[in-house]
Order: C-alpha cells, then structure tokens, then sequence
C-alpha cells in the first residue's frame, strides 16, 4: 500500500501525468494507492480555498456597478456553493486514490495529542497545532493494525514533523513498536515512480500502443462507450453523407471505429506488466440522432480521447482519462477520406448480410414484398447495423418497413412500388425507445471519474437526466 501524504500530492491535476501513473499503480494489480481522509480534504480544501473571496469579489463589482446604472441589472449570479465545489474535487480525487477512513476514534485521539502538543503535533507560539497531521499518522497506524499482512510505504517531505522514518520522536516512537519492519518513507512523488515503475519508451512503445488501439475489442469498446458519452441537447458538429457539414446529437446505436493516429505515448513498467497513457485519435461513422430522437442519418466524426491501457493478454478495457468533443473530419485529408470510406463499405457489408439473413426467415408473402423492398434500396447509403440489432431478430416486418420509410426514404427508389400503399404501411417508429433499449445492454469502456466533469460541465442534464 502506498499512501500519500498531502505535500506530496498537494494540487495534483487530474489528467495529468502523475495521476496516470498512480492509476496504473492501481489498475495493475500489484499496488494499492491511498491517501488518508484527512489528507482528501485537504486536498479538495487547496483546490476550493480562493472560491468564498473571489465569489465575494464579483458580488461587490455587481453592487457598485448597480450603483451607477440607471436601469436594473440583469446580471444574476449563482448561490455560493462552496460544499458543492468540494464534493466536486472529493470526486475526482476520491477516483484517483482508494482512501483510508478516519474512525471517529482516530480522530478524538488526534485531537487529545495535539492538545498535548506530542508529536507530530507540535507548539506554535501561545497555542497547539497539528491535528491533521496526527489524524493522517494514526490512519495509517489503525490501517496497519487491521490488515497485518500489508506493507506500507509512506510518501510525505514533511520529515520535520513525521520524522525521517528512521528515529522516530516520542510518542511516534511507541506509536510505531512492532510495525517497523512493515512501514518505509519516500520523500516524494519521483521516488515513487523511480521505486515502483521502470519507463518505456521510443518508437516500441509507439508501436505497441498502436497494435493494442486498432484491435477489434478496443474499437468495438470505443464505439459502445461513445453511445453512452457522446450525447448533448446542443449537439455536435460532423460530416453527412454528401460531404457536407451536419449537426448531430448522440448515436442511435454504436458506431464503426478506425483509429486515425496515436501520440504522446508513455509507458511504465509495473512487476513486469507494461501500463501506456496515449493520445488517440479515432474516427466515427454511424447512424445518429438529432436533439428529438429522430433518426437525422449518417455522420463521421473525429473523437480525441487520452487513455490509459495494458499490454498484459486479456486485459479489461483501456479506461478514457480526459475525452474532448467530438470535432467534424477534414474532408481534404485524403487519409481520413480513405478511411471513412473503408467504414462505409463495412457498414454496406453488414446491412447487406441482415438483411439476407433475415429474408430467409419470412414468409413467402412476407418474402416477395421484402425483396421488392429490398431492390429498391441503395445498399451502400444509410442502413446501419442498428436495424439488423433492434429489428431484424424480431422480424417485425411492419416496423422495419415504417422505419425505412420514414428515416432513409432518400436511399429508396420507390419505382415500381404502389406508393399509396407503401404511404400507409410506413408510420412512425420509437427510435428513442429502440437505442435506450439498445443501450441498457452495452457493456462499455472505464470511464474515469472526471469525464462527467470534463464532458457535460458546460451542457448541464442531457436526455434522461443523464449528467
């Protein structure tokens, strides 16, 4: 178990390099990575302490400025929240770091030290001072005792106040008899990824990293975690059929996914397992919705997402550290071209094998008007996987025929057909209920804890109440 103290992870930035790494410490299985409550909240405490003034600062701007105007002000600023900035830096740290509790014990006996002034407590002046820093002690002292089997290594340079871990002070010294052997000090953050890791990098790890991204199991998880994150009421910006920029809102079901490019790739070795952060860069193509939940037609996208993953066989997921908005392709890239065109050919290729499979289950009735039905279809234009997974299994031919009308009616060539009565069996069909559906039981990627702060803080509730 390695446990930080505050001085060593104090104003650490989320998405970050050393965040990374304290993740791939933990997700590799080898190492636990904790910080005591206390030390928590004083983290969460440095990120939030300048909010009360600033916010009193813009509340007086407001009042002299009213004091000038001859109007009302129609400027209006939200309440002070600051429990609510904490609980947003408790979040993103608690998913950082497992964290120690304080027992209520631990605690109370904190505070009867510092009263004494005993070590790591200390004397300032006419007063006491250092609960915290007994709260912090203790934790670890009462984390030790319960689970015997753990080694801990401490990290804290506040060696003036916990000791250099070899001469403890009194009392600490008493604190620690009979748990020497099982707790050590570093003395900062680059000690820890000196003691616990072994760097990788150059072009092998580029390489790597690259082989791992364009796996059929990485893309297929890219693309059922981009139904789930990529959703606004705003929408986003991508690239139509015919070339043309359109805005869009989430995709009716997952996408087809190429990676386009990988960057910035570092490596560190962990008891032998290799665990990469990389920059990546993937290209979408997929059936999507418009902000009502009708289907609006295919879209490609660029989506840039940061993501940590290891190389170990069989390993879960990568998980996305710090995705960005979705951007449109640039058409006259011709290596990005030729990519979205692969991912239309394969999307035709599916469409062409449901369907296929599908009019093999019919009735002869049911058969002889879906082949009608299917002749009339540009296979190559927008027909996605989605119909094959929330329709064909049914063989609901009524609802399949509602939707082929009314969403893709640009793909059918109607000639030949009776449209009077292709009119009356094509209606409306819930598309939100169909993608909801099809969501419920996606399996997705690991999302890292600030990707609903990084993603949706300027967006507020999406569909559903979705943050």
């Amino acid at each position: 178990m390695i446990i930080f103290d505050t001085n060593a992870v104090n104003l650490l930035p989320h998405d970050g390099p050393r965040a990374d790494i304290i993740r791939k410490l933990r997700q590799s299985g080898h190492h636990r990575v904790a910080v005591p409550w206390m030390v928590l909240e004083e983290m969460a405490a440095h990120q939030a302490k300048h909010y009360p003034a600033r916010y009193h600062t813009v509340v007086n701007s407001l009042a002299k400025l009213r004091e000038v105007l001859p109007w009302e002000l129609k400027s209006t600023l939200e309440p002070l929240d600051m429990e609510g900035l904490l609980k947003h830096w408790r979040g993103l740290y608690g998913d950082i770091f497992e964290v120690i509790e304080t027992s209520g014990e631990v605690a109370r006996r904190a505070l009867a030290r510092e009263a004494m002034a005993l070590p790591p407590a200390k004397r300032g002046g006419d007063h006491s001072e250092g609960a915290r820093d007994v709260a912090i002690w203790f934790s670890i002292l009462e984390f030790l005792k319960e689970n015997p089997d753990e080694k801990v290594c401490f990290v804290t340079n506040n060696t003036k106040d916990f000791g250099n871990g070899v001469d403890s002070p009194y009392p600490m010294n008493e604190d620690v008899e009979g748990l020497q052997n099982r707790l050590t000090r570093l003395s900062e953050f680059d000690a820890v990824v000196s003691a616990f890791t072994k760097a990788v990098s150059g072009k092998d790890a580029e390489a790597v990293a690259a082989e791992l991204l364009r796996s059929l199991p990485v893309r297929s998880g890219v693309a059922r975690t981009a139904v789930e994150v990529l959703a606004s009421v705003s929408g986003f910006v991508g690239l139509g059929a015919t070339d043309t920029a359109v805005r869009w809102s989430g995709w009716f079901a997952s996408p087809e996914v190429e990676l386009l490019a990988v960057t910035n790739v570092t490596g560190h070795e962990i008891e032998g397992d290799v665990w990469y952060t990389a920059n990546a860069r993937w290209l979408l193509y997929g059936l999507t919705f418009d902000g009502e939940e009708a289907i609006s037609g295919y879209t490609a996208c660029v989506w840039e997402t940061k993501v940590l993953f290891s190389a170990r066989d069989g390993d879960e997921m990568p998980t996305l550290l710090a995705p960005k908005e979705p951007q449109t392709p640039d058409a006259s890239d011709p290596a990005s071209m030729e990519i979205l065109k692969r991912l239309k050919t394969r999307v035709a290729g599916v469409t062409r094998r449901a369907m296929s499979e599908w009019l093999q289950g019919t009735s002869a009735a049911e058969n002889l008007f879906s082949k009608e039905l299917l002749d009339s279809l540009d296979v190559a234009g927008p027909l996605h996987r989605s119909i094959s997974e929330a329709l064909l299994p049914q063989r609901d031919i009524a609802a399949i025929q509602r939707h082929l009308r009314e969403q893709l009616a640009q793909s059918v060539d109607f000639t030949g057909l009776n449209r009077s009565m292709s009119e009356q069996l094509f209606a409306n069909i819930d598309f939100g209920g169909v993608r909801r559906g099809l969501i419920a039981a996606m399996p997705k990627l690991d999302i890292a804890a600030m990707l609903p702060y990084r993603l949706h803080q300027h967006r507020g509730s999406d569909r559903g109440g979705r943050q």
